[in-house]
């Protein structure tokens, strides 16, 4: 009996560790795909929006983000995010993942999604960037900035 119990543990050890593996194989594999286009992608685009003007802002948006969000919203957005201040250095950027589907224009199109850290000048700021790989080039699809600037 207790050598079954044994045999079961190892297993399940086993099956845990290979499986936990092949989870940050996956996720290796799916970044490597898209670091080699995407990061110098990111490192020219999110300038242009930490210059917080709209008219520049949309241009890298995707057009069905586009047809959902009024020139007056995206005016706000702007004018709220350019609390954090002037764009000074981009430090790190990270694949999180990738997602395919969608509704209407994006059904099979992948949706990349990246972290980066980046420093302004009134503050540390993490952006969220959803990019639509439009077959080795991309659309702004989302983006969300984490920072204790935005709060004070």
């Amino acid at each position: 009996m207790r050598k079954d119990l044994k045999k079961f543990i190892i297993y399940a050890i086993f099956v845990f560790i290979t499986g936990f593996s092949a989870y940050f194989y996956y996720g290796y594999y799916q970044s490597s795909q898209y670091d080699g286009t995407v990061i110098p992608y990111i490192q020219e685009v999110l300038p242009e929006i930490s210059t917080w003007d709209p008219k520049i802002v949309k241009q890298y948006l995707a057009p069905e983000v586009l047809r959902t969000v009024t020139d007056d919203n995206l005016e706000n957005i702007m004018g709220a995010l350019a609390q954090i201040g002037e764009l000074q250095s981009i430090e790190e950027v990270k694949f999180k993942k990738k997602a395919t589907g969608g509704a209407g224009d994006l059904v099979q199109q992948p949706v990349i999604t990246y972290t980066v850290k980046a420093q302004y000048s009134m503050g540390e700021a993490i952006v969220t960037l959803s990019l639509r790989d439009k077959g080795g080039s991309y659309d702004v699809y989302h983006f969300n900035f984490e920072s204790k600037a935005l709060f004070k």
